[in-house]
């Protein structure tokens, strides 16, 4: 019933915003294009433009958006024209930042139009979330009792959702850095250490925040939380899973075993301890936490760490609060409850979706970055494209709908974006 009610009053994008969306859907796939095919015509883009012409008049007409919004569509749209129809002798590298720097014109246009349309719509009030049982709870039905609370206490406490996603972060840097002469056996270790080390961390995560989890209806079924798995217990279960990830690195370098350890010490005490109780900009410096697996994979193949890796690590950073944002907006009263100064707590949501598009921009723009460098091509355009369209349509729709359905829309569209991308780097080097 709730749900029917939000469909039927469910607020739409206005025609501004629809336009403004295509004109950066079209610069944006048009400029990789263009770094797959320099010579491209820019007369497939022509249509965007007119439509980011017919976009601004459609903002006078309606009497919205403020005056930086209409500057910023003139300013892209004749800048797009001079650019592209001009020919300008420019250098590839130079051509690309002209375009990056349109695009990012053109996206800013659409942000703070999106600001100005629903900046005063917040979360309604809500029933609690209500979290689905996990495949792991649900398998273990069919094992003992013992096993219920014990194996798979253990393995919760090792944050299994997390896994997948960083193992493929990981597997990508391998992949971007070795190239071909990247072997199965360094994929084995990486990938078997860093599952150690994710698990360490997220061990030492639910230790140092036992007592604020029970606070939390989001983690208040958490093995320490409800002692099912004392402190003792957990204590010696994270150290011997960073002892063995720390062993694993040590078989291929030094290197990529002192970055494991900073990489557990990082999430587990500075971001745990420090950042994230203490500043509501913890998501964004935590951020390199989740590059920490890029750099490893480069450092586990190489012994050195790679210009794609440096790049595909900042994607990456831009990326995590674009993603963990979604997910600050969905529980932010269990945030608030707890008294952590999450981003949504301190700043509202209004201020929250806004920055979640500036790192969805960064993130973007940090992609094409990396496609030029990388030498990818065709399968990393096409996901790139796909994916990041479906990405930014939830985000709008969040903009306008804002509830917890839509918000942990965005947070999956996020996961989907990410996790196709890498898949694609792998697959296209590898195969």
């Amino acid at each position: 019933m709730y749900s029917l009610v939000l469909i039927v009053n469910e607020k739409t994008p206005n025609l501004s915003i629809y336009l403004l969306s295509l004109v950066c859907i079209g610069v944006y796939v048009f400029s990789m294009a263009k770094i797959l095919n320099p010579s491209l015509h820019p007369l497939p883009i022509l249509p965007f433009i007119l439509i980011g012409i017919v976009s601004i008049f459609t903002i006078f007409l309606h009497r919205t958006n403020s005056t930086k919004v209409k500057i910023l569509l003139w300013i892209g749209t004749i800048s797009y024209f001079i650019s592209n129809l001009a020919h300008l002798p420019f250098e590839p590298i130079l051509n690309l930042f002209l375009d990056l720097l349109i695009f990012t014109i053109f996206f800013l246009a659409l942000t703070f139009s999106l600001e100005f349309s629903t900046s005063s719509l917040n979360m309604p009030d809500e029933p609690p979330v209500q979290k689905s049982p996990s495949f792991l709870s649900a398998y273990s039905d069919h094992f003992s009792y013992v096993s219920k609370h014990v194996l798979f206490d253990y393995i919760h406490l090792t944050k299994p959702r997390l896994m997948w996603l960083l193992c493929l972060v990981a597997f990508a840097g391998m992949a971007v850095s070795a190239r071909s002469s990247l072997s199965f056996n360094t994929i084995v270790l990486t990938l078997l250490g860093g599952i150690l080390a994710i698990g360490a961390s997220g061990t030492f995560n639910h230790i140092f925040e036992a007592d604020l989890d029970k606070n939390m209806s989001r983690t208040a079924n958490r093995p320490l939380a409800t002692q099912k798995i004392s402190k003792s217990n957990a204590w010696i279960f994270g150290i011997t899973l960073a002892t063995a990830s720390t062993l694993i690195f040590l078989t291929l370098n030094l290197f990529a075993a002192l970055l494991a350890l900073s990489a557990i010490l990082y999430y587990s005490v500075i971001y745990t301890l420090f950042l994230k109780p203490n500043t509501a900009q913890n998501t964004v410096i935590g951020g390199i936490a989740g590059s920490f697996p890029v750099i490893i994979g480069s450092v586990a193949a190489t012994a050195t760490i790679t210009t794609d890796a440096i790049l595909l690590a900042i994607l990456i950073f831009f990326w995590t609060p674009a993603h963990f944002y979604n997910l600050a907006l969905t529980y932010k009263k269990d945030f608030e409850q707890s008294g952590l100064p999450m981003f949504p707590v301190v700043h509202g949501d209004a201020k929250t979706r806004k920055h979640i598009l500036f790192y969805f921009g960064a993130t973007l723009i940090s992609a094409l970055l990396f496609f030029f460098v990388s030498g990818l091509s065709l399968l990393f355009f096409s996901v790139n494209s796909i994916f990041f369209i479906v990405f930014l349509w939830t985000i709008i729709l969040s903009h306008y709908q804002p509830s917890r359905l839509t918000s942990m829309r965005a947070f999956y569209a996020s996961n989907l974006y990410l996790g196709a991308l890498l898949i694609s780097i792998i697959l296209e080097i590898l195969l």
